[in-house]
Formats: C-alpha cells, sequence, structure tokens
C-alpha cells in the first residue's frame, strides 16, 4: 500500500500547473483500486465564489461533465465539515448516521459509506478527497487513513499551485465578461442620452456567454440580458425581473429574427436581416408584454448582430421610446453605430494579462536546452489548452513515411513523438495523411488539411458535414468544435496544433489568434527539436555499430573497425589521414564563408562489393569526425548527420530528398521541404548508392560540390550549405560512363578521395576475429532474457571452415550464417555441422538469370502465392534483395502474372500478395502498395502496360 502510493505521488508531482486535469485524473484513478471503492470524488476551493467545486469524478471523461457544488457552509455535509474543520471524516463513525448528512448526489450515486480527506497545503485546507462505497461498512483501517493523508500531503504542493493557475484563468474570463457588460451599458446608456426620444435600451445575448466556462455540451435556446439602462433607474430594475428567456418555450419578441437550431444554438431567421422596428408593441403579443406595459413602452427598434457566414447570432441591441416615434436616417445611423460598438466588444477578449502571463512562460520555456521535443510539446499544449478551455487537443509531428508526408503524435510503439492534452480520454491516435481533395475520404482529416494548406481551420460543429466538407477524422465521440493550427518553420509545415471542445461553436477569432502566436513562437524550436532527435537517432544507431567491442578481439582499430590483415591496417592509416585533415577545413568554416565558392566542398568516394561494410566504414568515419570535433568545441556538441540511400529514389524524388522542394513543384509535393544537404549544414552527409543518381541529380549535385550553391526543385532562388559529402557505391563507375550512365566529371569530383573496402575473400586472416565480433552482437540482441544463458562460441573446426568459405555477399553473408547457425545450435557451442547447415541455407536455390530457364520457376512461384504459400515479399521481394533473383527475372515474373491475371497494378498487388484487398481502406496495407509500386517503377523499373 504505502509503496503504491509512493509512486503514485512520484508520478503525481511530476506534472505541471497547467495540468490540473492530469492530476485529479491520476490521483483518484490511482487510488480507486487500492480501497476498492465505488466511486472518487475531489473537491477544490474555488475563492472567486466562495465555494467548494467538485472538480472530478472518477467514470467521467471530462470533469466538468456533471459538475456538482457544495457551499462551504452550512455545514451539514461531512465534505464541508472536513474541510471546514480540517480533518478526516468516516461516515460510519457519525453518531446519527451517515443517511442524515448525504447530499443529493451521494443518494442517487447509492453511495452508503465515504471517508472525507482535506487536502491541506501550509496548514489550510485547499479541498478534499471522498472514497465512496455503495455498501454499509467499515472500509479503511486507521494505518490506511493515515497513509492516504500523508500521500496528500505530498501532493498537496502541486494541486495548490494548478488550482491557482486554473482559476487564476477562470477569473480572468469572469473579469472580462464583466468588462463587457460594463462596456454594454456604458454603450446603451450612451445611446439613450444622444436621442430624446429613447427611453430605455438594452442587450440581449445568447446565455452562455454569461458563463465564463459553461459546462453543457448542448447548445442554448436561451437569451439573456446583458446590459439595460433606462432614464428612470427604477424602470431598469422592472425590466431585468427576469434576465433570461427560451426562444425554444417562450413567445418573446426576439423569436422574430432568431431561431432555435437543435445542433448549432441561435441563429438568424433571415439572411441579411438588418432591423426590426414596430410603432406600437402593445398591439404584438408576446410574453413579456405586461413587463413592457408596466414601463409604458411604445416604439421598438431592434438591431440583431450574428455572424454573416454561419448565421449565429451575438447579440441584439433594443431600443425603447415611451410615445410612438419613427426614427429618422440620422437616428438609425447613429443607433447602428452604438450596435456595432456592442458587438465588437463582446465578440472582443481582453484578458490581456494572463495571456501576456502565460506566453511569457512559453518564452522561458523556448530557452530551456534540456528538453526533448516530446516532453517540450507535452508542455506547450497543456497551456494552451489551459489558456483558452480546451477541453483537449493534439501537437502532430510532419513525418515522411514511404516518400509522403504524415502527421504523427504516437510512433508505432505506443512512444509520443507530439503531444496529447488529457490522454486518457483518447484511444491510440493514428497517423494522419496530409492531403486533400486528392485523399480517399476514409483518410481525410481536420489536421492533414490543415498542414496541406497550411492554413488555420475553425470548425464549429465537427458533425456537419457541411462545415467540414469531409475534412474531420472523429477520434473522440465527446468532441464537438475543433480548430487546427499549423507550426509553420521557413515556408513548410512541420507540425499541427489541434485543439477540441465537448461543446460546438466554442472556439473564436480570438482563440485562433492566441494558438497562431505561440504556434509561430515555438517553430523554430521545434524544428531544432526535431532535428535533434533525428540526429540522435542516427547517433542511437551508430554507436551500435561503432561503440560494441568484444573482449576476445583484439584487433580493433579506428573505432572498431577489425583487421589483421595488411589490407585493414593500410585502409585505416589512410582513412585517419583523410578524416583529420578534412576536420580542420570543417573547424574553419564559421571564419571563412568566402572561400568555400574557390575551393568546392570536400567529399569522399567509398567503394566495394555488396555486403563489405562501406555504410559501417562511414559510422566509423562519422564518429572519428564527431570525436575530433568535441575536443575543440565540447563534449556535448552534435555535429549535423544525414543519411540517405539513392537507390531508394528516381528522378524528381531523388532531386527533392537531396536539395528539397516547394510546394507544388510535383504531383505529390504537398509541401515546402528542405532536402538533407540544407538539414546538414556545417555537417556530414552520406549517400548511399551512388551510382544510381539519375542525369539531372548528378548535374546538380557536380555543380553543388564546386560552389556550395544548390536549389530547390520549383524554385530559382539560390541557396547555400556546407557539409562534408561521403558517397558509397558498389557498381564500376567507370563502366557505368562508358555505358553513359555515370557523368565523367561528377566521377573525378568525387574520386579525389576515394577508399576500396575489400572482400571478405582479400581478408581471410580477418574473419575469426569478425566471427566472435558478430557473434557477440547477434547474442544479445537473440539471446532469450535468461542471465545464465552462456554466450556460444564457435569450435575451431567451424572457425576454418568459415574462413575457408567462398563469400558472395561478404560481411553481410558472414553475419546472415552466425545468426543461422546460432539459433539452430544444440548448445552452447556452434559445430561445424551448425555452420555447414547455415552455409547451405544462405544459398539453398541457384540465382535465376534470364540465361537460365526459368518459365517452371516463375509458375511455381505464382502458384504458390496463389495457394497462399507465402506472399510477394518473401518470395519475390527478399529472394530478390538479397541477389537470389536477378531484375531481368523479377520483370519477367511480372509480365507472366500480367499475362496470366489480366489485371492492371493494384490487381496484380492483390493477387501477388503484395497487399489486402481493402489497400485503401487500410494506412497499413496502403503502405505495403505504396511500397510495391516503388519497388517495381523506381527499383525493378518495370514498364508501364500498353
Amino acid at each position: 500500500m504505502n509503496q503504491n502510493l509512493e509512486n503514485l505521488a512520484v508520478r503525481v508531482q511530476g506534472f505541471g500547473k497547467e495540468n490540473l486535469s492530469d492530476i485529479l485524473h491520476y490521483t483518484a484513478v490511482g487510488l480507486k483500486p487500492l480501497f476498492g471503492c465505488h466511486m472518487v470524488r475531489i473537491y477544490l476551493e474555488d475563492l472567486h465564489q466562495g465555494i467548494l467545486i467538485c472538480q472530478y469524478v472518477t467514470g467521467q471523461k471530462r470533469p466538468d461533465e456533471r459538475q456538482i457544488t457544495q457551499f462551504i457552509s452550512p455545514r451539514d455535509s461531512i465534505t464541508s465539515q472536513a474541510f471546514y474543520e480540517n480533518k478526516v471524516i468516516l461516515s460510519w463513525t457519525l453518531p446519527e448516521g451517515f443517511i442524515k448528512y448525504r447530499n443529493p448526489f451521494e443518494k442517487i450515486s447509492g453511495i452508503k459509506a465515504s471517508v472525507v480527506f482535506p487536502i491541506v497545503h501550509e496548514q489550510r485546507p485547499i479541498g478534499t478527497l471522498t472514497l465512496d462505497w455503495q455498501e454499509d461498512g467499515k472500509f479503511v483501517s486507521t494505518e490506511q487513513v493515515e497513509a492516504v493523508s500523508r500521500f496528500l500531503t505530498d501532493i498537496s504542493a502541486v494541486v495548490d499551485r494548478a488550482k491557482r493557475f486554473h482559476q487564476q484563468i477562470s477569473f480572468s474570463r469572469h473579469l472580462d465578461l464583466a468588462r463587457k457588460k460594463e462596456a454594454a451599458w456604458m454603450i446603451v446608456r450612451s445611446a439613450v442620452k444622444l436621442i430624446d426620444k429613447l427611453s430605455l435600451a438594452s442587450v440581449l445575448v445568447p446565455a452562455f456567454t454569461k458563463n465564463a466556462k459553461p459546462s453543457s455540451a448542448k447548445p442554448t435556446d436561451l437569451v439573456e440580458v446583458m446590459a439595460v439602462y433606462s432614464k428612470k433607474r427604477e424602470d431598469a430594475s422592472t425590466y431585468m425581473n427576469k434576465d433570461q428567456m427560451s426562444v425554444l418555450n417562450d413567445e418573446n419578441l426576439i423569436n422574430r429574427i432568431v431561431k432555435y437550431d437543435k445542433s448549432r444554438g441561435l441563429i438568424i431567421r433571415e439572411e441579411n436581416l438588418e432591423s426590426l422596428y414596430i410603432e406600437n408593441i402593445m398591439d404584438e403579443d408576446f410574453a413579456r408584454k405586461e413587463v413592457i406595459q408596466q414601463l409604458d413602452m411604445v416604439s421598438l427598434y431592434q438591431i440583431p448582430k450574428y455572424d454573416r457566414r454561419t448565421g449565429q447570432f451575438i447579440c441584439t441591441i433594443n431600443y425603447y421610446t415611451s410615445e410612438a416615434h419613427r426614427f429618422s436616417s440620422f437616428e438609425k445611423r447613429m443607433l447602428e453605430e452604438h450596435a456595432t460598438m456592442v458587438e465588437k466588444r463582446i465578440e472582443s477578449d481582453s484578458s490581456e494579462h494572463i495571456e501576456i502571463e502565460v506566453l511569457g512562460e512559453i518564452e522561458e520555456l523556448l530557452s530551456d536546452k534540456d528538453d526533448s521535443l516530446a516532453n517540450f510539446l507535452h508542455k506547450i499544449l497543456n497551456k494552451i489548452s489551459e489558456l483558452i478551455g480546451a477541453d483537449s487537443g493534439t501537437v502532430s509531428i510532419l513525418k515522411i513515411i514511404d516518400g509522403k508526408p504524415w502527421l504523427v503524435v504516437e510512433n508505432s510503439d505506443g512512444s509520443l513523438l507530439g503531444a496529447k492534452s488529457r490522454g486518457w480520454t483518447k484511444n491510440k491516435i493514428p497517423a494522419l495523411p496530409v492531403g486533400g481533395e486528392d485523399l480517399p475520404d476514409n483518410l481525410k482529416s481536420l489536421n492533414g488539411y490543415c498542414a496541406h494548406t497550411a492554413q488555420t481551420n475553425l470548425i464549429s460543429n465537427v458533425m456537419d458535414r457541411s462545415l467540414t466538407n469531409g475534412f474531420y477524422k472523429n477520434i473522440s465521440p465527446s468532441v464537438r468544435s475543433a480548430m487546427a493550427v499549423p507550426i509553420i518553420h521557413g515556408n513548410s509545415v512541420i507540425g499541427v496544433i489541434n485543439q477540441d471542445h465537448f461543446r460546438e461553436n466554442y472556439f473564436t477569432v480570438e482563440h485562433r489568434r492566441i494558438v497562431q502566436i505561440i504556434a509561430s513562437l515555438i517553430s523554430q524550436k521545434v524544428h531544432n527539436l526535431m532535428q535533434i532527435q533525428e540526429l540522435k537517432q542516427e547517433i542511437t544507431q551508430l554507436r551500435q555499430d561503432v561503440e560494441y567491442r568484444d573482449p576476445k578481439v583484439s584487433c580493433y582499430y579506428f573505432g572498431n573497425v577489425i583487421g589483421r590483415s595488411k589490407t585493414i591496417h593500410h585502409l585505416v592509416d589512410r582513412i585517419n589521414t583523410v578524416v583529420e585533415s578534412v576536420c580542420n577545413r570543417m573547424l574553419k568554416w564559421d571564419s571563412s564563408q568566402s572561400k568555400e565558392a574557390n575551393m568546392g566542398l570536400p567529399s569522399l568516394l567509398v567503394h566495394g562489393e555488396t555486403g563489405t561494410g562501406k555504410e559501417f566504414f562511414f559510422n566509423n568515419i562519422y564518429s572519428r569526425i564527431t570525436e575530433i570535433f568535441q575536443q575543440k568545441k565540447g563534449k556535448n556538441f552534435k555535429l549535423m548527420l544525414r543519411k540517405t540511400n539513392i537507390a531508394a529514389y528516381s528522378g524528381e524524388l531523388t532531386y527533392s530528398e537531396l536539395f528539397g522542394h516547394k510546394k507544388g513543384a510535383y504531383t505529390g509535393a504537398e509541401f515546402n521541404r528542405q532536402g538533407i544537404l540544407e538539414e546538414a549544414n556545417g555537417g556530414v552527409v552520406f549517400l548511399d548508392e551512388i551510382g544510381d543518381a539519375d542525369p539531372k541529380t548528378q548535374v546538380q549535385l557536380l555543380r553543388f560540390l564546386d560552389t556550395g550553391v544548390f536549389m530547390r526543385l520549383g524554385e530559382n532562388q539560390p541557396k547555400y550549405s556546407r557539409i562534408f559529402l561521403i558517397a558509397a557505391t558498389n557498381k564500376n563507375l567507370r563502366k557505368e560512363i562508358e555505358a553513359g550512365r555515370f557523368r565523367e566529371d561528377l566521377y573525378h569530383r568525387l574520386n579525389a578521395l576515394s577508399f576500396r573496402i575489400p572482400s571478405l575473400n582479400e581478408r581471410h586472416e580477418d574473419i575469426s576475429d569478425l566471427a566472435t565480433h558478430f557473434l557477440g552482437i547477434l547474442f544479445q540482441a537473440y539471446k532469450k532474457g535468461n542471465p545464465e544463458e552462456a554466450l556460444p562460441h564457435l569450435e575451431k573446426v567451424a572457425i576454418d571452415y568459415l574462413t575457408q568459405h567462398k563469400y558472395r555477399g561478404n560481411v553481410r553473408e558472414l553475419k546472415n550464417i552466425l545468426m543461422r547457425a546460432m539459433m539452430f545450435r544444440k548448445g552452447s557451442i556452434i559445430s561445424l555441422g551448425d555452420v555447414m547447415e547455415a552455409c547451405q541455407s544462405e544459398n539453398p536455390f541457384p540465382v535465376v538469370t534470364l540465361e537460365q530457364p526459368e518459365s517452371n520457376y516463375i509458375d511455381t512461384i505464382l502458384d504458390q502465392l496463389e495457394t497462399g504459400d507465402g506472399d510477394f515479399w518473401s518470395q519475390v521481394h527478399q529472394p530478390f534483395k538479397r541477389n537470389r533473383l536477378t531484375r531481368d527475372a523479377v520483370r519477367k515474373l511480372i509480365q507472366t502474372a500480367r499475362n496470366r491475371y489480366q489485371a492492371n497494378l493494384p490487381g496484380l498487388a492483390i493477387k501477388l500478395g503484395a497487399c489486402g484487398g481493402h489497400y485503401q481502406n487500410d494506412p497499413e496495407e496502403l503502405k505495403k502498395f505504396t511500397s510495391f509500386k516503388n519497388f517495381l517503377y523506381k527499383t525493378v523499373k518495370i514498364s508501364a502496360p500498353n
């Protein structure tokens, strides 16, 4: 019990002052199972209203879903007694029994036993916490009462700080409303004094305007008197004898200009309605006729104000005379101006003080250097939601997935990339594609459209399709109105702030203004944190490659390059020399900008057969460069790093990946984007498979390496970046030049500094140490969690066999052999038989080429796919990646499938098991189809059917 309460206290103490809802929720739901009670209630003192307000009841998704209030006095409830007397009250100890003290809510809920704890901060009660049961009995011991009291003491400072902040904002809204009422009163008073015939003027508004934070999600049908002024003071009191009127249930004069809509509330009856004039209101029938007759009013001039776009009613100003009067054009114009002044005052938001305070706190967060992206966004989101009174919200981050932009709040493993407030009210939030009308209906969303257009979107009723145009994805059924604001850095959308409310027509132009200001303030910080997060992920992966060292291996060089062979020693020495020289140049970049255009940018070409470890060598090169930079600039310095594989793209996509693009530059370019060469300014870029670059990319890359200047696709404005470019290829670039597929001038530019990574067959003396090293890594990755499980080792004859083996896949093949041998071993020793079997599995069938008979093989694959024995990825994609199927063999297989099934590309994808039949309605299956299409057209490069 005590340990559970201590853990709960630590969790609650981690919340900030903007997290009152989270504090109350996790406190209540944490205590409930510990005591097996029916519910937990938390009341907090509201100094502005002088009452205890029930802020949270377990089982409710919204804290304000069923708000119950209990006055501090009289002391006829145990809640008030516990608060007022600052003591724990157990219902079963009351001398007259609990029934006498139960309030209506407790009776309705069937509560038969309760324990009420005061929440005390600095020796003063600030609220109460109640545990409720629906049976009679004694449910907590003295020790448990003391434990809960200690727990509440531990969290009381956090609760008090959050309560004060919440009430400060609430009070600011009440103060703003009071100012609006005073301003409206002064404006109508001015009108009555300026026009001699006027006797009384009043302002009617929707009833919820009176409440700073309405609790009902249902639109109101009531109007209320916001302000009234009369030449006779007593007439104002008489007019106010009923300050609210129902448009739905009563017949009032306002019904002639306003009607009630159950989904939208009060709306104007006729479009373009300007005013209503009644010469003698005593000739009319209406509910308050007796009051108007008592005031001796005759003529009425009524001016309604409403949203011209939506028809939403804002207010109406009533001008009365005590004798029949026709208003002149001058008088009408003057009254119209006064009415407009009232409308503007009602629509304005003057809670500047609290806004300035919150914006100041956000600026403080901007200078916090220790925050992660998710933590920073969580703090920002909570401040926004509390400031504008939203019920929930998210911040999603734009992420490229399979070449397409998506908005992501949560990663696939459930970890947060963005942020969500009141997360307990939402299920897992799916990634949302960025796009407009081109998206299927089931993938359209408000946030995705906001990112697509880079414009703020505000929807007053998410259930009204005429307002959403289909661009709303309902994740929480309670939401009724929503707002989406883009976070824009430079010319690119990098994320979206979403705010939701459980009542329709909640968000205003002022709310939009506030969130837009905050989005603008945080955009640079968000961009920087995104860059840092990507860099950390790259470095984490890189460290896995360069930091593991097996104690049984003694020949590590240059990071963790393994080599006893002279070939590796010579290569490492040359790399060290080049890296140190290039670093010296990079460290001078800050002071020698003008020289770069004449010198060109440093580059290095790494070439070697497939599987020799080109990226592994790059990782060690980057690690060494970082080490040198940190010696000069401090241990916390992080050097920018970007990697990409040119073979994964083609044409404009390759150009865009490297240099970026402008929105609309090509089909699918939904937003402005920086390329990796721009993102990595001042750092290092690794381009794998450089031999697959298209001609246009080659031209621009050559120009960039010569001058540091480039242009984004679709733009004509030059940009500048300085990077150390390391390119890798397994192709013979000289043959590519002879075939006309690679530019000779680019080759010479890249080849100024170059290294060839030797094949594994050229370094047999290193195989024993490599095998020991990789076996240690594989064991750590795949071990079953048994701490007593011993690290397997190879028997000597197995090592000898591996040393003599002829490798087609080089180091990659060696790792695959070791993984299979380790998994299928019988004990802690990997035998020769285990290794031989693993080697045979590496090439279970010969590589299929066009020169070999293949029709039977292709028919066999298609037959297997038809019967569900495997899918496209296991039977075609993986064999191709492992060099068991050639590109021409895959082309022939696709052509055979086309002839057999007479299907288009989507049909082929389904027939071959690349994706499901309903891929358009399933984001995961849609990704598979996109990968299938990219593989065929960009990697295999099949031709389109005639």
